[in-house]
């Protein structure tokens, strides 16, 4: 079991031989700090934990430190107190814990002793470096990382160590004072000076030395126990004295107001310390923190704003001032004293408020009592950087100009009668920013321009959550995302719709938007007669098809085209008079579309349906009986089918038809007769069919016709006739022959293209007669032998 005093007595051992590692691994190539040796990678000391105590009683008891639990727990990978159990054995770092708080008590003595001595004022670089290291090691001991707590904390005390240095050496010198704020011109005169000359931010002022504000400027001299002067504007002043004694401490400033004003906040570290204030003619010693003096012509002005006093002498009258009194001393001497004014009640702008532009308009309560108003506008809420200031201020306002950008505080004091300042107000923050970046704004819907059919128009859009919205004059909510959203009622026509936004610091963004309200009037839709159509159905000879209607819809709307999936085909506008055309694709399989006529706003108004077919084959004429080849009657009955024809022509002359059929008679002319016969269906397509027959009025003529054995007597008997007819001869030719004592009768076989027909008889002997021979033509003429 571990206990504090063990703990301590092991730290002070620990600590030195750590710190004696360091200094040898630093300075020497020789001596190497290894993790052997490195008491920071010592292994954490194991206890076990009886459940006794709580985890915090427990780790204050071994680390010193409650706090500690949630750092134990993670060293022992737990996530909660609900893990550990009675009798677990835990790893706590009592060595780590023990050099940590060591560095962290050495960085700390530092610090004090550095900033007792006045690092503050001489050293604030080096004092500043220790503070934040030592913060950085606080952070790391509550994180557990042992090694960072040594290391910043011995970085802290290496920088306040050279604070403390800088500030002893400053200190070894005469007194002196700073200049720790300077606002418009400041001058001074130091003993060894013949003329004055200007002073700036942190010069340093020694002792006799003359300092002076111009109009409209003011001053800050910081003294080395940070007590603290501010000149108000045409103030003149000198440091009479300013003594340090090293052996005792004690401080000892002197000033000597010759005219002006001046505020005085003293910080006074030891009741050796002195202040004197030295008005001519006048004496004042105080124990006070917090007064204000002021020297006129004929007379000083002095208040007491802390519990301890002022004590104030001029000639035989002696003053004592008490918290919050004030008085009027003349140079006759004569007194007038009373109680200061108690705080004015600010008005605007309020605290921590946003304030835009270079400028800023305060306001305050009016006091009844008041004669008139004494103001201050810093950059810190010390008031130790003035910005301005203004004494006699007659109206409950005033309006600062000129400001930069950045967090401004205030305070407003009522004078009484006397010129004597009250208490101060309360102290108001306000943020300066110069914005002049106009406000975001969109306008989502509708756009500019946009085609409405409803009698009311929703505007959606977004803008700063700050900022004022306004629609044609009206105010609009923005909602906490900024967002804003508003039904608009239309007129028909044209709608100026002006958004303007704005932001606190005046600037403005406008969206302008026009909305066009056209009602929405139906349309009628219909196909032209003379589009091609079997049946129900539109036709086209090509793979498109111009569709044309006509629509009683306003010039310029627009018209889609659609399949029957819905798919888009194309688009056209209205034409004049309501006319328009289309051109849809054609398939061979009879395929559906609509079209649709939409509004100005893209509404549909009017639609129609149809089907378009592709038809490229030519209707067929087929005759119930082809013509005869020739014919002796001078007429010729045609009669057929046409199938899906819608006209039929004969050698141009239109044959009516019925159905799908038709039966007309032609008259023919001696000779051939060609005659052409055009059929045309509904798309176009052409069939034609060429009918031809010969007027054949004329027998053939027989040229020729005789009997012969080729072979010999005794051999078979041929018939050969030649004859020639414009028809064509037939076939089969009729004869009658005679040999010897017999008869023969048959048929000769005719070509028509040779002209010759004939026949074979066997042999038979005896002699040959040829009877009678007939030649008949395809027109039914004979002619005989």
């Amino acid at each position: 079991m571990f206990f504090p005093a063990t703990i301590r007595n092991m730290r002070a051992g620990l600590l030195g031989a750590f710190c004696l590692l360091l200094a040898f691994g630093g300075n020497s190539s020789g001596v190497r700090l290894s993790a052997e040796v490195d008491p920071l990678n010592a292994p954490y000391e194991l206890v076990p934990f009886s459940g006794e105590d709580t985890l915090r009683d427990f780790t204050a008891r071994h680390l010193n430190d409650p706090d500690l639990w949630p750092t134990v727990l993670r060293i022992n990978d737990m996530a909660s107190v609900a893990e550990l159990a009675p009798g677990d054995v835990l790893q706590m770092p009592v060595v780590q814990v023990a050099l940590a708080d060591e560095a962290l008590a050495l960085s700390l003595a530092a610090i004090q002793r550095a900033t007792a001595e006045g690092a503050r004022l001489f050293a604030p670089t080096q004092i500043g470096d220790a503070l934040a290291d030592r913060d950085t090691a606080v952070e790391s001991r509550g994180e557990g990382e042992w090694r960072d707590v040594v290391t910043f904390a011995g970085s802290s005390t290496e920088h306040a160590e050279e604070a403390f240095e800088i500030a002893v050496a400053q200190r070894d010198r005469a007194a002196e004072a700073l200049i720790t704020d300077i606002h418009g011109r400041v001058e001074g005169r130091d003993p060894t000076e013949a003329a004055w000359s200007d002073r700036a931010l942190d010069d340093i002022l020694v002792e006799f030395e003359r300092v002076r504000t111009l109009t409209n400027s003011t001053t800050q001299v910081t003294f080395r126990d940070l007590s603290r002067l501010r000149l108000n504007p045409n103030s003149n002043a000198t440091i009479q004295r300013m003594r340090s004694d090293p052996l005792t401490g004690k401080e000892v400033t002197k000033v000597s107001l010759q005219s002006g004003d001046f505020y005085a906040l003293l910080n006074q570290l030891s009741d050796q310390d002195s202040f004197e204030i030295d008005v001519p003619g006048i004496q004042t010693t105080t124990e006070s923190d917090d007064f204000w003096i002021k020297k006129e012509d004929d007379s000083a002005l002095f208040v007491n704003y802390d519990t301890a006093a002022l004590d104030i002498e001029s000639g035989a009258a002696k003053v004592s001032l008490g918290q919050d009194e004030g008085v009027v001393i003349t140079d006759a001497g004569v007194a007038a004293r009373a109680e200061v004014l108690d705080r004015t009640l600010l008005s605007g702008p309020m605290d921590q408020a946003e304030v835009f532009g270079s400028g800023v308009d305060l306001a305050w309560q009016a006091f009844p009592e008041a004669s008139g108003y004494w103001f201050e506008v810093a950059a810190d809420a010390g008031f130790n950087r003035m910005i301005t200031t203004e004494w006699g201020v007659k109206e409950t306002g005033f309006r600062v100009e000129g400001l930069t950008p950045g967090v401004h505080f205030w305070r407003v004091a009522a004078l009484d009668t006397l010129g004597l300042p009250g208490k101060w107000s309360e102290t108001r923050a306000f943020e300066l920013r110069i914005d002049e970046t106009p406000p975001f704004l969109t306008v989502l819907t509708p756009s500019d321009a946009a085609l409405v059919e409803a009698d009311t128009v929703e505007v959606l859009g977004a803008s700063e959550v700050d900022a004022v919205l306004e629609l044609n004059g009206q105010a609009i909510e923005i909602d906490a995302d900024g967002s804003f959203v508003v039904q608009v009622p239309l007129v028909e026509g044209e709608n100026p719709l002006v958004l303007v936004a704005m932001d606190a610091a005046g600037n403005r963004s406008e969206k302008r938007r026009n909305v066009i309200y056209v009602p929405r009037e139906g349309v009628d839709i219909s196909l032209d007669e003379g589009l091609a159509r079997e049946g129900d159905v539109l036709v086209s000879r090509t793979a498109e098809m111009t569709v044309t209607a006509a629509t009683t819809a306003q010039p310029g709307l627009e018209a889609v085209l659609w399949d029957a999936t819905g798919a888009e085909i194309g688009r056209t506008r209205i034409g004049a008079d309501g006319r328009l055309a289309m051109t849809v694709p054609a398939r061979h399989e009879p395929a559906s579309f609509r079209i649709e006529v939409l509004s100005r706003g893209g509404a549909s108004v009017g639609e129609i349906g149809f089907a378009v077919q592709l038809d490229d084959e030519a209707p067929q004429i087929v005759l119930d009986v082809p013509p005869p080849r020739a014919t002796s009657e001078k007429t010729l009955d045609l009669t057929g089918v046409i199938g899906v024809a819608t006209s039929l022509s004969i050698d141009g002359e239109d044959i009516e038809i019925f159905d799908d059929f038709f039966a007309t008679q032609v008259v023919l002319s001696s000779g051939r007769n060609v005659f052409e016969m055009r059929a045309e269906d509904a798309a176009g397509n052409v069939g034609v069919l060429l009918v031809e027959t010969l007027l054949d009025l004329e027998p053939p003529v027989i040229n020729q016709a005789e009997m012969s054995r080729p072979q010999g007597d005794a051999g078979p008997i041929e018939i050969v006739v030649t004859a020639q007819d414009e028809g064509g001869l037939r076939q089969a030719a009729p004869y009658l022959v005679e040999v010897g004592d017999r008869e023969f009768e048959g048929y000769l076989r005719c070509d028509s293209r040779a002209g010759v027909c004939r026949a074979s008889l066997p042999a038979t002997q005896g002699a040959m007669t040829l009877i009678e021979v007939v030649v008949l033509d395809y027109a039914g003429n004979e002619a005989f032998r």
